[in-house]
């Protein structure tokens, strides 16, 4: 049985273009500096989005934890959307690590807006904490994909001077976003804030997440990179791919976008779930059954057996399109779904 996989693309694999670069990757020790294919990928990423310097990680979600760390002290304020992945699905890291308390921001579809994040600032009096970084996921996941409109990050970036307050963006899916969006790459973060990056899901990299900032937040990331037992070696291997990725696998993402709206427009009016295609603005899509958590379980587990793989939280259920999927796969996908609730 052929698999249809929109559980995630984070379930990617490298094509045999990608595998050939890996073998013949140049390499050296990154943790002194030494590693050609690290360096390139590092300097590429942020001259594409006008940052001064980046670090190249194992994982989007250590270079999101590592600005944390960075930008905050204990018992300081993160503000963040209720459920963006830095709070929401890295297992308690913000506290555990950085010892930084969540402040929970409601969205819209996973985007903060500017008076929303300004509200959260409390004046600086002795018995109040302190809010010492905002965190825009963009991306938004668990918001269905949704991209923030470049009006609401200039008004949101506006606050980095107003209030002095830093900006860290959780790019995972930057991609996704700049493609949906066609945003100049500059325009993503605030001048001084930081982004971190991923290349193993729409871009098809193995492994691996890069952190940018100025030369000064790389600096002390590269010690709690230490702290934290982030420091490689001859990776080059995994950097020679994260940068074949962004050079081969990067446009091609408007397919994913319009497989996934593929599925949207063919489930949608199905009296069992509920779903505005709209919504679907790039990759992501969920939908609702309306039935309950026990019946999307159900459905997920019958689609399974029929050779497509979700993901259900709940009474929701997520369906993820990457380079896995091709067309064919997704319409298959939509007629197991529709045949399934029927």
């Amino acid at each position: 049985m052929n698999i249809v996989d929109l559980r995630s693309d984070t379930f990617t694999l490298p094509d045999d273009s990608m595998r050939d670069v890996i073998r013949n990757a140049e390499v050296g020790n990154s943790g002194f500096g030494e590693d050609p294919s690290v360096n390139r990928l590092q300097a590429t990423i942020a001259d594409y989005f006008g940052m001064e310097a980046g670090i190249f990680l194992p994982s989007a979600t250590m270079a999101g934890q590592i600005a944390f760390k960075v930008w905050t002290r204990p018992g300081e304020f993160i503000l963040i959307e209720e459920f963006g992945h830095g709070y929401y699905f890295e297992s308690g890291a913000m506290g555990a690590i950085s010892g930084a308390l969540p402040r929970l921001l409601k969205g819209e579809r996973g985007i903060l807006a500017a008076d929303t994040v300004c509200a959260a600032i409390e004046p600086l009096e002795d018995h109040y904490a302190r809010a010492a970084l905002a965190v825009l996921e963009n991306t938004a996941n668990y918001g269905g994909g949704t991209v923030y409109p470049q009006r609401v990050l200039e008004q949101l970036f506006a606050l980095s001077t107003t209030e002095k307050l830093p900006i860290h963006v959780d790019g995972a899916r930057i991609w996704n976003a700049i493609i949906a969006s066609g945003a100049n790459p500059h325009s993503l973060v605030p001048p001084g804030g930081s982004m971190s990056v991923c290349f193993s899901k729409g871009l098809g990299a193995p492994m691996g997440g890069l952190l940018l900032g100025t030369r000064d937040f790389i600096d002390e990331a590269k010690r709690v990179q230490a702290m934290l037992g982030g420091v490689m070696r001859q990776v080059g291997f995994m950097a020679a791919a994260a940068l074949h990725g962004f050079e081969h696998n990067y446009t091609r993402l408007a397919k994913d976008h319009a497989n996934a709206r593929l599925i949207a427009d063919a489930i949608a009016g199905h009296p069992a779930l509920e779903l505005n295609p709209a919504h679907v603005e790039t990759n992501i899509l969920y939908f609702r059954v309306k039935a309950g958590a026990e019946r999307a379980a159900q459905l997920v587990a019958a689609l399974d057996e029929q050779g497509v793989k979700a993901w259900a939280l709940g009474d929701l259920v997520r369906l993820v399109t990457s380079l896995n999927v091709d067309r064919a796969g997704c319409v298959y996908a939509a007629a197991k779904i529709t045949e399934l609730l029927d």
